[in-house]
């Protein structure tokens, strides 16, 4: 069976690492999680949805 999550844009607040999948999150950066991880992400304050600055800076870079 396929694995078929949704996923969504996340921006990195502070740098972290995820001990559950072994990811690494930079601060700053603009990455994809599923509904489940932003969840959790943003309930510990490390994520938020991007905005139009972030999205302008990843453009940038």
């Amino acid at each position: 069976m396929a694995d078929t999550q949704k996923t969504r844009k996340a921006f990195v607040i502070s740098g972290f690492n995820d001990a559950g999948t072994g990811r690494e999150f930079k601060k700053g950066a603009t990455v994809d999680v599923t509904e489940g991880e932003f969840a959790n992400y943003a309930a510990a304050g490390l994520v938020r949805e991007p905005g139009a600055d972030d999205k302008a800076a990843a453009k940038a870079a």
